[in-house]
């Protein structure tokens, strides 16, 4: 009997600890549920488990990201938090025009709905080259708002920590609000195609958490 409340305890207790923080970056587990997206040239990463585990994104005249789909209840878990290192930014890169829509570094957070291919909503969370911290809507994509956490180089070559309350986000952005678990997609990029330069970019942790 002791034995039995014990480990239902115990169960209760992972359960709750699980909720509060949700992995999506798991270097224990590799990237192998996350799906490579080529839109121009190949991907070029790499992953490191020590001394700090990350994944590091190339970018050398190309576009490329590493997506990730999961089922997850927003209203539960709102914000994201992640860690990003940018090393290079694309030359002259401005998300503000549609010819120079380069980044070092995005977060995608998107909302699939059927047909997927067309019809989803996203917000990238990026680091640009000039754009001013803000929301814009993108110049390629109607779907798409970016959201600009940093700008320019003057943050480069160092960890910066960031965290953003999705759920919100989407309610101030796109007008949805989420009342059950939903399936997104977390998707990590990086581009230097527009410009015709190259970038650099890690990311460390990323999860999402109650608080």
């Amino acid at each position: 009997m002791i034995n039995n409340i014990l480990l239902s305890t115990l169960i209760s207790v992972f359960l709750i600890t699980a909720g509060e923080k949700i992995l999506i970056t798991n270097y224990e587990e590799g990237f192998k549920s996350w799906k490579i997206r080529e839109f121009k040239g190949h991907a070029n990463y790499n992953i490191k488990l020590s001394p700090k585990k990350m994944i590091t994104l190339i970018s050398d005249n190309n576009s490329f990201g590493l997506a990730k789909e999961i089922k997850l209840d927003l209203q539960k878990t709102p914000y994201l938090y992640f860690e990003w290192l940018v090393e290079k930014i694309p030359n002259n890169g401005d998300l503000r025009h549609k010819e120079l829509d380069d980044q070092a570094a995005q977060l995608y957070v998107i909302l699939p709905s059927f047909p997927e291919a067309i019809n989803y909503k996203a917000i990238g969370y990026v680091w640009d080259s000039n754009a001013p911290p803000g929301v814009y809507q993108s110049k390629k994509f109607k779907n798409i708002r970016y959201v600009v956490l940093r700008t320019g180089d003057h943050e480069i070559n160092k960890w910066v920590h960031e965290k953003v309350n999705v759920y919100e986000d989407f309610k101030r952005i796109w007008n949805i609000n989420f009342s059950s678990p939903q399936k997104i997609i977390i998707s990590i990029n990086i581009d230097s195609d527009d410009t015709k330069s190259s970038a650099k970019s890690s990311f460390g942790s990323i999860y999402f958490t109650s608080e």
